[in-house]
């Protein structure tokens, strides 16, 4: 392998995936507000405390393989499982020339139980989901006891769905904080720490905020597939979001992001009766 392989795939998936894959590229935004507190240090920083030299990691929808190939060094081994097969190739290249030799690939989907069957058994310490899927009970049997979960999820951009009429107008129940929660307890993945993030995005004009909206994962609302902006149908909700969202720092828009953490052990749903279940 050379290294213009890994780059001109790169340059590829950079257009395709942009930052839902850890990648940049022109229509990012011009300037990204935290406030001091930014989800993504939230992540590495659990990682750096749970990923030890000990570990074996789980990297849950890898992509383009970045945190796993920071990961690897730190840590005895570390699977990269993702869905998308040019960035798992992409992910494998990277730990290639990163001359990594305790990372393993799997090409799946984690909804798929004989793809999530290719993962070894009692194996991992820490799973890390990155804007990624979420734990199922197929997993279940890959964790170790005292498994760590770290999880990152990129919520709805408050008021874009809306405007954009790609929300549904019935409430939506996955927007309840506790909802995850209520349902990893039945995997017996009791919370340790949910950190919320309101972030602002900001674009330099109609234009830019088009080329961000025209990507393929730019109105992602649970569970609707991605309808990416169309200038006919949606140019009338652009120039009234423009209208409305207009600051001195450009147009912009408020991202929502939480940042979990999760810990395998015995969740006792009734400790009068521990041996009664939830219904499925």
């Amino acid at each position: 392998m050379t290294d213009d392989t890994l780059q001109n795939l790169d340059r590829s998936l950079a257009q395709r995936f942009g930052a839902y894959a850890s990648f940049q590229n022109e229509s990012d935004p011009i300037l990204v507000k935290t406030f001091g507190d930014d989800p993504a240090d939230e992540v590495d920083r659990l990682l750096d405390i749970f990923a030890t030299p000990k570990s074996q990691v789980l990297d849950l929808g890898c992509g383009a393989g970045f945190t796993l190939c920071r990961l690897a060094p730190k840590v005895k081994a570390i699977w990269g499982f993702d869905i998308e097969a040019d960035l798992l190739e992409a992910a494998q290249l990277r730990a290639v020339q990163s001359s990594l030799d305790n990372a393993t690939f799997v090409h799946g989907n984690v909804a798929v139980a004989e793809d999530v069957a290719k993962l070894p058994d009692d194996a991992f310490d820490v799973v890390l989901s990155r804007r990624g899927p979420d734990v199922n009970q197929d997993l279940m049997p890959k964790l170790r006891f005292n498994a760590f979960v770290v999880q990152e999820l990129y919520q709805d951009p408050l008021s874009v769905l809306e405007i954009f009429g790609r929300k549904t107008f019935l409430r939506d129940i996955w927007h309840n904080p506790h909802n995850k929660v209520a349902r990893y307890q039945r995997l017996s993945l009791f919370p340790v720490s949910i950190k919320e993030y309101f972030t602002e995005s900001y674009f330099r004009d109609a234009d830019h905020l088009i080329a961000y909206l025209s990507r393929p994962n730019a109105f992602l609302s649970w569970p609707m597939p991605p309808i990416p902006y169309d200038e006919t149908r949606d140019r009338q909700a652009l120039e009234l979001y423009i209208r409305y969202n207009t600051t001195p720092d450009g147009i912009r828009i408020i991202n929502h992001r939480k940042v979990y953490l999760f810990r395998r052990t015995v969740v006792l749903q009734a400790p009068a009766a521990p041996e009664v279940k939830p219904s499925p």
